[in-house]
């Protein structure tokens, strides 16, 4: 009999079959498999199968008696582009030779939706073993192909992550419907993107509300800073007046030894981070480059939330640095002959969770013969250096902090001495300088040196204008850095724990976050800026606090660990949610005023209550609403033959009549007539009054 190992993508298939000893690849019509040893090793392409759309479970019409969606039963469907994987899957576990189903997905929610979607799809009932590793070493994978553990041991963890999918599911369907039939337009609804969305808006309000105020410092020719700040520039000269000249004594000179210690490896989103910061890419743009690099076998799988690596990838590492010598020979040199630092800061299994920190691979000879885009290029080398700085000496330094008493004012000073670069000379010396801004310009210490009770002329006291800063735009590596450290927003203690460790979204789903809220037309990208639109400010401002308040995601994740830990219920989560959004229907149901938040033009004032009439993809509407109102013109008639053009509904609106020309009768004679608006109280309708001019023929 055959065991069946499924992973999630086919570089681990890849891994795993010859570990194991599958080496044969057999071709299924335009895929392949691996079979060998008692072994068939094939994979998904990450998620193969989702819980559907509205319209899949009866939910066609976009009516707000229909909300909240809830369906009785969440089913699986096939995901579009996959057929031809699902079908090679679904031969596979319902061979007969197959007798035990191998688990091999990543060790994860993710990873464990992916594989039960497939099983559960395919009604499959055969036994199911677990491989749960975190790396994908030859050593690592053979241990835990000994070490194989029962599939029902992670049934919590298949429930959490499908639990969360549904959660999700009902909460942005609802309410994107929900606020989309209130303000007649397009709207996008959803636990992390809405927060977001906030996140940004409520910056921008700070930045717009913020007034600078003026102050000043006097400052000595030295750069030490007066301890007192002026609010006129008339005190502060006061000050320059009746120092200068005068005798400067070093009251304090108190030096300590301190140490910068290495970066962390990259996960994807400190990789993000820095890929914006140094060449401005977008998060979306990196994760594409990363992924890229990763198919060519260059680096470690990117989509990661860890920093560390595990413990059995030390040998891994030191032949990595190697096969980095043609890359930077006096660097490796360098971290060899002083020894490499591989500690608890590089290798750290408690703190991988899926997969571990993204580096080099031992293949990263070969990037010299490898054709890469700039983009690629560039990504790869900020993990290379990532990787040598993590391995390198910590930065030390000797940090002076000086004190001048000039007549009774305090003016202070600290001064950096590097005593061993250590990782900073090889990141200055590997990586292209950071665009520098007025705001963040690193200062140059003074090359000085004094004692205390040394004493000097104080000569050429200088007034500096200044001017407080308002809060600084987002850019994409300043909000991924919210995203990731969310819990620092949450107010309340115990919840922050439970999203301390995850943050807002997902390593891999963050890029695609703010994408969909640049392609909403919520947020807009200026450089390397994100600002929110004047449409997405108005909708976050309408929204009630607990649908944009990142708190939401943290009260799930308290409600889903407590599912992981047998101490919660997945239908008290999903319960819940379902009041919550009921009330949250209720509630905008009933408000008798809004302002309506669209993008759309007002053609005119609808006949009916005097509301604004704009155009939607179906035609033109009040927007008042169906339910309010209900004024409505299909925007093609085929009594003549066309569309109406906006212009041509708003001439309609203001006069109540409209010529329209080109019109096409059922017998295909073209002809220009004017027509009256006709409305039953039911239907409106455009009435022909009379025709322009002669009919033409075809």
């Amino acid at each position: 009999m055959i065991r069946l190992i499924i992973s999630e993508k086919p570089s681990v298939s890849a891994a795993v079959a010859y570990c194991i000893g599958a080496t044969e690849k057999v071709s299924f019509e335009d895929n392949f498999y691996w079979i060998g040893n008692g072994y068939i090793v094939t994979n998904a392409l990450g998620h193969l199968f989702g819980i559907g759309m509205p319209e899949d479970y009866g939910y066609k019409k976009w009516e707000l008696s229909t909300l909240p969606i809830i369906p009785k039963n969440f089913k699986l469907f096939p995901l579009d582009g996959y057929d031809d994987q699902i079908k090679m899957l679904g031969e596979l576990i319902n061979c007969d030779d197959v007798s035990e189903v191998i688990n091999a997905c990543d060790a994860g929610r993710e990873g464990e939706c992916i594989f039960r979607y497939i099983y559960n799809y395919f009604g499959c009932t055969k036994p199911v073993k677990r491989l749960w590793i975190s790396s994908l070493t030859d050593e690592s994978i053979k241990r835990g192909m000994d070490n194989l553990i029962e599939g029902y041991e992670k049934n919590s963890l298949f429930e959490v992550g499908f639990t969360r999918a549904k959660a999700d599911w009902i909460l942005g369907m609802s309410l994107s419907r929900l606020y989309s039939i209130l303000n007649d337009d397009s709207h996008k609804v959803g636990r992390v993107k809405t927060p977001v969305l906030n996140i940004i808006a409520e910056r921008d309000k700070a930045i717009s509300d913020f007034t600078k105020k003026p102050y000043f410092k006097a400052i000595l020719d030295n750069g030490a800073e007066c301890e007192n700040i002026f609010d006129t520039a008339e005190k502060a000269e006061e000050i320059r007046a009746k120092c200068t000249g005068k005798t400067v004594t070093v009251t304090a000179a108190n030096s300590e030894k301190k140490t910068e210690n290495r970066p962390l490896l990259h996960s994807l989103t400190s990789l993000q981070r820095e890929a914006n910061d140094v060449y401005g890419m977008t998060a979306a743009d990196t994760l594409k480059a990363a992924q890229s690099l990763y198919e060519k076998k260059l680096i470690t799988y990117p989509r990661t939330d860890s920093n560390y690596l595990s413990d059995d990838m030390k040998t891994l590492v030191e032949s990595i640095v190697k096969c980095l010598t043609g890359y930077d020979e006096k660097r490796v040199q360098k971290l060899q002959s002083q020894g490499l630092c591989i500690d608890r800061r590089v290798i750290d299994n408690s703190k991988i969770s899926d997969h571990h920190a993204i580096i080099p691979t031992n293949l990263i000879g070969r990037l010299g013969e490898t054709m890469l885009s700039e983009n690629e290029r560039n990504v790869v080398e900020l993990v290379i250096n990532r990787f040598l700085c993590a391995l390198d000496k910590p930065c030390s330094y000797t940090e002076t902090k000086y004190e001048f008493a000039v007549e009774d004012e305090v003016f202070k000073l600290t001064v950096k001495r590097v005593e061993e670069w250590g990782w900073k000379w090889s990141e200055s010396a590997s990586l292209p300088p950071k665009k520098s801004t007025d705001s963040d310009e690193e200062k140059v210490e003074p090359n000085i040196s004094y004692s205390e009770n040394d004493t000097f002329t104080a000569e050429n006291i200088s007034v500096k204008a200044c001017e407080t800063q308002p809060p600084k735009r987002f850019t994409e590596s300043s909000l991924l850095a919210v995203m990731e450290n969310i819990d620092r927003l949450i107010p309340d203690k115990d919840l922050r724990e439970f999203v301390k460790e995850r943050g807002l979204g997902t390593p891999a789903t963050r890029a695609s976050i703010i994408e969909e809220l640049i392609a909403a037309g919520y947020v807009q990208r200026k450089k390397k800026q994100l600002i929110s639109t004047e449409y997405g400010r108005s909708f976050a401002a309408s929204l009630p606090e607990n649908v944009k308040s990142a708190e939401l995601t943290a009260h799930w994740e308290q409600a889903l660990s407590d599912i992981e830990n047998g101490t919660g219920s997945a239908a008290y989560l999903l319960g819940e949610i379902i009041k919550t959004i009921t009330s949250i229907i209720s509630i905008e149901k009933s408000r008798e005023t809004r302002v309506r938040v669209t993008r759309k033009k007002s053609l005119g004032k609808c006949p009916r209550c005097g509301a604004p009439v704009v155009e939607n993809s179906k035609g033109f509407s009040c927007s008042a609403g169906r339910e309010k109102c209900g004024f409505f013109i299909w925007g093609e008639d085929k009594r003549i033959g066309r569309k109406y053009t906006a212009d041509e509904i708003s001439e309609l609106l203001a006069s109540g009549k409209v010529t329209l020309k080109n019109c096409v009768s059922s017998k295909g004679n073209r002809y220009s007539a004017v027509f009256a608006l006709e409305d039953t109280g039911q239907y409106v309708n455009l009435k022909l009054v009379e025709f322009v001019g002669k009919k033409r023929g075809k």
